[in-house]
């Protein structure tokens, strides 16, 4: 099987009592002073069955091992196609303040060294409260803000609920960092569904920062959402800014949407912004299969195009493996221009 390998680190959070209220439940989780503990929440639909896998010199390939929890967060993510209906959150505490968070499959072995304290089921917007007011006093530097941050916005990705969705959105939309704001989008559109796509594609066209508009239709292109075609042609046609458009049109050629050949060639003729047609030119090349060589012999062919871009489209045709553009190519050269 395929693995995906999905980064969680995530910046740590800005939550503000603005967005998420008043985190009384919180204190209803109660964890002993030192060591470990578990508790199991509902997951949302379709959520990765997160786990480890072995990356030794003698482990097998795709092979999941045990999670050392003590250990490194590296190795850590889920195979295409494995989810899961509970996740269970881990937690170490130090003299009563929590120094370590991970979130995984109920069903992914761990070990750790000392004994884990299991605190049962959790009610999930229960334990998504504990995990807001853990990012608070991550940001208010009274726990270890970069061991803890990291892992509390795919730790609320994963839980059942409206409480965690709207929170997730709330960090999306209002969160003071961009930083933050983009981990947000990435979580909400990787694991939530229709509904975090959704949330994604309005960042997408709302945030004043340029660079999180480009990271949630990267995030977008991830996801499953049957919008998602729509929207990135939207976007590549209506922002104001360049380089989101040229990513707008990067991400729609990855998706393999059928109208992704029309929509990034019209843009070769409409779009004011050299660079912007010129990585729209590249993006062609990203199309799956041989759309992007149709689609680079077309642009190349193309009088109505300036030189320059029917040049680029030849040089991405001679960057190609594929035996009808080097074909196509061979009868360029032994033209008698």
């Amino acid at each position: 099987m395929k693995r995906s390998h999905l980064s969680l680190r995530a910046a740590a959070l800005c939550l503000t009592s603005m967005v998420f209220g008043p985190p009384a439940l919180a204190a209803e989780l109660k964890l002993p002073a030192d060591g470990w503990s578990s508790w199991g929440v509902d997951a949302v639909d379709d959520a990765p069955a997160w786990c480890c896998w072995n990356n030794g010199v003698n482990a097998r390939k795709e092979s999941w091992g045990t999670c050392k929890l003590d250990g490194s967060d590296v190795g850590f993510g889920s195979r295409d196609g494995e989810t899961t209906d509970t996740v269970r959150i881990y937690a170490r505490t130090v003299g009563g303040k929590v120094d370590r968070l991970r979130a995984l499959s109920a069903s992914c072995p761990v070990e750790a060294a000392t004994p884990i304290h299991d605190l049962g089921a959790v009610a999930e917007d229960d334990s998504a409260r504990w995990l807001i007011d853990l990012g608070k006093q991550a940001d208010q530097g009274t726990v270890k803000r970069h061991r803890i941050g990291d892992n509390v916005l795919a730790a609320l990705a994963v839980h059942r609920g409206n409480f965690a969705r709207d929170a997730l959105a709330g960090i999306a939309r209002n969160d003071a960092r961009k930083e933050t704001r983009k981990q947000a989008v990435f979580w909400l559109a990787q694991v939530r569904g229709a509904e975090g796509a959704e949330i994604t594609s309005s960042v997408m066209f709302n945030d004043k920062d340029p660079d999180v508009r480009e990271h949630a239709a990267f995030a977008l292109g991830q996801s499953q959402s049957p919008r998602v075609a729509a929207d990135l042609i939207r976007l590549g046609n209506t922002d104001k800014v360049g380089d989101v458009r040229a990513q707008a049109w990067f991400w729609l050629a990855h998706t393999g949407a059928p109208e992704a050949e029309n929509a990034i060639s019209a843009a070769l003729g409409k779009d004011s912004d050299d660079d912007v047609r010129e990585r729209a030119i590249f993006a062609l090349s990203r199309l799956p299969d041989d759309r992007g060589t149709k689609a680079l012999i077309a642009a190349a062919e193309d009088r109505s195009l300036s030189r320059e871009q029917r040049k680029r489209a030849v040089f991405w045709l001679s960057q190609s493996e594929s035996a009808a553009a080097q074909a196509y190519l061979d009868r360029v050269l032994t033209a008698d221009y």
